[in-house]
C-alpha cells in the first residue's frame, strides 16, 4: 500500500499545483467542454434509437378527402410534414456538428495557450529529474478533473435541455436518444483529455533545457469561428420571427374567426352536397356580418394533397418543341364560394366559384396565377380545360384565376405552389373545416354554429371546435420549437467561439510580440502598435463575416425550401450579429495587445530569446 501512495503523490502534487497555478485555463476548458457538452446532448437526445432520425413526430392532420381519385405520386398533408420536420433535423444535426467543430478549435487554442504558459515549468520540472512517466501520471491526473467537472455539468444540463425539448416539442416523440448522447460524451472526453495530454507528450521529445521557437500564427481559425456562429444565430433570428409573423399581429389584423372540424356520416355524395349548400344558406342568413366557408382539412393555412394534373395548354413551348398539354404537378383543396374572400384570395383573371357551382352543375375550377402563367398559353387559363383526377380522369372548365396563397403551415415550402381549387359542393368530402367569421356585434357564434350543424347535417356528425387563432398557432409551433433549438445552438456557438476568439487572438499577439516589440524599438508609438493589432482584429471580423454569409446561403437556403414565406436572410438580423461578433474580436486583442503596449520592447525581446 505504502508502494502505491507514494507515486500516486508524487503524480497528484504536480496536478493540484497546475490546476491551482494555471486556473484560468482549467476554467476555459471546463467551460468549453461543458457547453460543448450541452449543446451536443440537447440535440442527441432527440435522435431515434437507430440514430437515423429524430424521435419528435409531427401532429397528425386530417387526410383530405378529395372525391377524386389520385394517382401513385399523390402526397398527403402528413407525408410533407413528416418530411419538414426531417430536413430541419437534419438542419439541426448539422448545425451541431458546427458546435462540435468549434468547441474542438477552441479546446485546441486553450490547450495550446496551456502548454505555452506552462513550457518552462516542464522544461524545469525534467531538469530536475522529473521522470516522463511522473509528468504524464500528472497530466492524466489533470485531465481526468477537467474531464469530470465538464461532464458532470455539461452532461446534466444537456439531459435537463433535451427533456425540456422533447416536453416543448407539439407531438408525439418516442424512446431513444441514448446511443447519440453516449457518443457526444464519448468524443469530448476524448478531445479534452488529448488537450490537457498531448503538450506532456509533446515535451517527453525536447531536451530537458531546449528554447522556443515558434512563428505568428494564423488567423483562420477565430474567423471560421464567428462565420459559423454568424450562420447559425442568424438561422434562429429568421426561425423566430417567421413563427412570431405567422401568430402575430399580421394574422390577427385578418380577423379571428371559429374553426369546426366536421365529419360527416352521410353515405351518398349528391346527399352531401344538398346538407352542406344548406348549412352555407343557414350561416349566412341570420347575420349579414357573417362569412362562412366550407373548405377541405388544411385550407385556411395553405396545406393540401399533392398530385399530378393535365393542362389544356394550347401551343406551350416545352424542351424545344409546341405542345398542346402540360403536366405540372399542384395541390388540390376544396372550397366554398366566400373562401377567397376570407383567405384575401383575389380573383384576378374570371370569376370565383359560387353557390351555383353545385352536384348538378358542370365541373368547374380555379386555379393559381403562377399554375396559369406556366401551363396555359400567354397565362390565358379561364375558359380551358384541366384533368384532374386518375382511373377514372375528369375534365374541367376553368373559371377562374387566384392570387397565389402564401401557406403558413408546417412544410408549406415543400409543396408545389400551383394550386387548384374545386368546389366543396362537388367534391362532398366525408371531412371538412367550417370556418365561421362574425362581427363583434354577434355572441355566441359557436352555440348558433354547433345548432346549425345539427340541423342541417343530422345527429351523426361528428365536431371539433378551435378558434382561427389557435389554427394557426399550431402550425407556427412546430417552426417556433426548431427555431428555439436553432437559438439554442446558436448562442452555445457564440459563446464558444467568444472563448476560442478571445484565447486565439491572445495567443496571436503573443506570436507577434517579437515583431511588435522592434516596431517600439525603432520607435513606433504605442497607439500605432495597439492599432496594427485591431487592424488585424476587424480583419478576422470582417473574414468572419464572409464566411457566415458564404455558409447561411446554404443553410438558410434549406430553411427557405422548407418555410415558404421565409427570407433567404434579413439584412437587419446580419448587421446586428456581425457588430456582435466584430466587438468579441475586438475585445479579446484589445487586452493582450495593450499589455504588449505598455512592456518595454527590451523585456519583450530578452522573453523571446
Amino acid at each position: 500500500m505504502t508502494r502505491l501512495r507514494a507515486p500516486l503523490t508524487s503524480a497528484l502534487a504536480p496536478a493540484r499545483w497546475a490546476l491551482r497555478a494555471h486556473w484560468v485555463t482549467t476554467m476555459l476548458l471546463v467551460l468549453a467542454g461543458t457547453a460543448a457538452l450541452f449543446g451536443a446532448i440537447v440535440v442527441s437526445g432527440l435522435l431515434a434509437p437507430t440514430g437515423m432520425g429524430p424521435r419528435i413526430v409531427p401532429v397528425a392532420v386530417p387526410v383530405p378527402d378529395l372525391q377524386i381519385s389520385t394517382s401513385a405520386l399523390a402526397t398527403a398533408p402528413a407525408v410533407v410534414r413528416s418530411a419538414a420536420t426531417q430536413q430541419l433535423f437534419a438542419l439541426l444535426l448539422l448545425v451541431t456538428s458546427g458546435v462540435g467543430i468549434v468547441a474542438a478549435i477552441t479546446i485546441i487554442a486553450v490547450a495550446a495557450a496551456r502548454s505555452s504558459g506552462r513550457t518552462q515549468e516542464l522544461v524545469v520540472r525534467r531538469a530536475v529529474g522529473a521522470s516522463r512517466r511522473l509528468l504524464l501520471a500528472a497530466a492524466l491526473a489533470e485531465a481526468a478533473v477537467v474531464v469530470g467537472a465538464a461532464v458532470a455539468l455539461g452532461g446534466t444540463s444537456g439531459l435537463t435541455g433535451s427533456r425540456m425539448a422533447l416536453a416543448q416539442w407539439p407531438g408525439p416523440y418516442s424512446t431513444g436518444g441514448v446511443r447519440g448522447t453516449a457518443a457526444a460524451v464519448t468524443i469530448l472526453v476524448v478531445l479534452l483529455g488529448l488537450g490537457l495530454v498531448w503538450p506532456v507528450t509533446a515535451t517527453r521529445r525536447r531536451t530537458p533545457l531546449g528554447g522556443r521557437r515558434g512563428r505568428a500564427l494564423e488567423l483562420v481559425l477565430p474567423a471560421l469561428q464567428l462565420g459559423v456562429s454568424l450562420t447559425v444565430l442568424a438561422a434562429a433570428a429568421l426561425l423566430e420571427r417567421h413563427a412570431a409573423r405567422l401568430g402575430g399581429t399580421e394574422r390577427a389584423a385578418q380577423g379571428s374567426g371559429e374553426l369546426f372540424e366536421v365529419q360527416v356520416a352521410t353515405a351518398r355524395p349528391a346527399d352531401r352536397s344538398a346538407s352542406y349548400a344548406a348549412l352555407l344558406r343557414t350561416l349566412r342568413g341570420g347575420v349579414e356580418s357573417r362569412s362562412a366557408s366550407l373548405m377541405s382539412p388544411g385550407v385556411l393555412v395553405g396545406t393540401g394533397t399533392g398530385d399530378g394534373v393535365l393542362t389544356d395548354c394550347g401551343q406551350c413551348f416545352w424542351g424545344g418543341i409546341y405542345v398542346p398539354f402540360r403536366l405540372p404537378y399542384a395541390t388540390h383543396y376544396l372550397v366554398s364560394a366566400d373562401t377567397f374572400r376570407m383567405l384575401r384570395l383575389p380573383v384576378v383573371a374570371g370569376r370565383a366559384l359560387t353557390d351555383a357551382d353545385d352536384w348538378n352543375a358542370p365541373r368547374v375550377a380555379v386555379i393559381s396565377r403562377s399554375l396559369a402563367a406556366d401551363d396555359f398559353q400567354q397565362g390565358q387559363a379561364v375558359g380551358r380545360r384541366i384533368q384532374i383526377g386518375h382511373a377514372p380522369a375528369t375534365w374541367y372548365t376553368v373559371v377562374g384565376v387566384v392570387a397565389d396563397q402564401l401557406p403558413a403551415a408546417f412544410g408549406g415550402g415543400l409543396q408545389s405552389p400551383y394550386a387548384v381549387y374545386l368546389t366543396v359542393l362537388q367534391h362532398p368530402a366525408r371531412v371538412v373545416d367550417l370556418l365561421v367569421r362574425a362581427g363583434p356585434e354577434s355572441r355566441d357564434t359557436a352555440d348558433e354554429v354547433r345548432n346549425a350543424l345539427q340541423a342541417t347535417l343530422g345527429p351523426g356528425i361528428s365536431v371539433a371546435h378551435q378558434t382561427e387563432a389557435q389554427r394557426v398557432a399550431r402550425e407556427a409551433a412546430p417552426i417556433r420549437w426548431f427555431g428555439s433549438l436553432f437559438g439554442v445552438e446558436g448562442w452555445v456557438l457564440l459563446s464558444i467561439a467568444t472563448l476560442g476568439t478571445f484565447v486565439v487572438m491572445g495567443l496571436w499577439v503573443a506570436s507577434v510580440s517579437h515583431d511588435l516589440a522592434v516596431r517600439r524599438a525603432v520607435g513606433a508609438r504605442r497607439r500605432a502598435v495597439i492599432g496594427y493589432v485591431l487592424v488585424r482584429a476587424a480583419g478576422v471580423a470582417v473574414g468572419g463575416v464572409a464566411v457566415g454569409l458564404w455558409c447561411g446561403m446554404m443553410l438558410w437556403g434549406g430553411l427557405t425550401s422548407v418555410l415558404a414565406g421565409l427570407p433567404p436572410w434579413e439584412p437587419g438580423v446580419v448587421v446586428r450579429f456581425s457588430l456582435l461578433l466584430t466587438l468579441a474580436a475586438v475585445a479579446g486583442a484589445l487586452l493582450p495587445a495593450w499589455r504588449v503596449a505598455r512592456t518595454a520592447p527590451a523585456v519583450l525581446l530578452a522573453g523571446d530569446s
